[in-house]
């Protein structure tokens, strides 16, 4: 349908709710995505639990290779000998080794990967994302226009587009994050190597390394999932021909000052604000790390334009186009 007969049949059917105002709120909050989080968070918990079997099944011949490596008078309570005398000819030897053990855990990694399906798993994540930020545009779409948008409408190629492109970005940065704690524990090794810790203290540190990077990968899945919602319902907002929007924060203790002072302010979407007055940062809701600010659009009557569709009691735009 031509979108200026579209815009003037929204026009129409939503000016009831208007009145006499040129500009409309929504009359409900966004709900923030916690299931899609949770969902996320399952995912990534799963695919760490993968890497950490590589890890594990290699550990015996890690220690083995550093019994065998570390001076035979370090003491073996985690403190540093006062000075660690090696030819060139044995640090050599060591290094060519823990290679070689490395290459090892990267190549089953990455057959583990491939029976792990990511890509899948991603993909399921991203479509019940679609599915539920487009269910929450159509209850604020209802409350606040009373009308029902069509929900095909959002599984077009703009959408697709949009949500296959994250599918992409995120399972190449999820990819990535075991090989980078990998290249982490082998310079803890070298390092520990070289400065004469104990094999004890080495492993105890790659098992450090390993929990500090299981919670940046979460802490990723976090942020991931909110900055998807919030690429969705941008999309969604200028779509309907929404220019602007309140921004509402969760009002509780985690939200960051940068991000309290913008509570029930007016924004554009053209103009995110700045969330960060030292940097100049500008966000949108959801766009910030760790961000659970809504946005409540702002519509307006000479603006607004839905697929929607009529209540089965009325006349149906066909009706109405026959002028029957």
């Amino acid at each position: 349908m031509d979108t200026a007969i579209l815009q003037a049949l929204t026009r129409e059917a939503v000016k009831k709710k208007f009145g006499r105002k040129r500009i409309l709120v929504s009359k409900v909050v966004p709900r923030y995505p916690d299931s899609l989080e949770r969902e996320y968070e399952r995912v990534v918990n799963a695919y760490m639990r993968v890497f950490h079997a590589a890890l594990a099944e290699r550990l015996p011949k890690l220690r083995v290779l550093l019994e065998n490596g570390v001076r035979a008078d370090a003491a073996d309570d985690g403190q540093q000998p006062t000075s660690v005398n090696r030819t060139v000819a044995e640090v050599a030897a060591f290094g060519t080794s823990l290679e070689t053990l490395f290459e090892e855990i990267s190549q089953d990694l990455v057959e583990r990967q491939g029976l792990f399906d990511l890509y899948g798993r991603i993909e399921k994540l991203t479509k019940l994302t679609r599915k539920l930020t487009v269910a929450e545009w159509k209850r604020v779409v209802k409350r606040t226009l009373g009308i029902d948008i069509m929900t095909d409408y959002y599984s077009g190629l703009k959408f697709r587009t949009l949500s296959d492109k994250w599918v992409a970005d995120n399972v190449a940065l999820t990819k990535t994050l075991p090989q980078e704690t990998l290249g982490k524990m082998k310079e803890l090794v070298k390092t520990g190597y070289l400065n004469g810790s104990t094999g004890k203290t080495i492993v105890k540190q790659i098992q450090e390394a390993y929990g500090v990077d299981k919670n940046h990968a979460l802490f990723i899945a976090r942020d991931q999932t909110a900055k998807l919602n919030a690429q969705i319902t941008q999309e969604q907002y200028r779509d309907a021909g929404v220019s602007g929007y309140i921004w509402r924060t969760m009002d509780d203790n985690r939200v960051r000052d940068g991000h309290r002072h913008l509570n029930n302010k007016r924004f554009k979407l053209a103009e995110p604000p700045i969330v960060d007055a030292k940097t100049g940062r500008r966000c949108h809701p959801k766009e910030d790390y760790q961000c659970r600010c809504m946005a409540l659009p702002i519509f307006g009557i000479d603006d607004v334009v839905l697929p929607w569709e009529k209540d089965p009691y009325e006349a149906t735009w066909q009706t109405k186009k026959e002028g029957n």
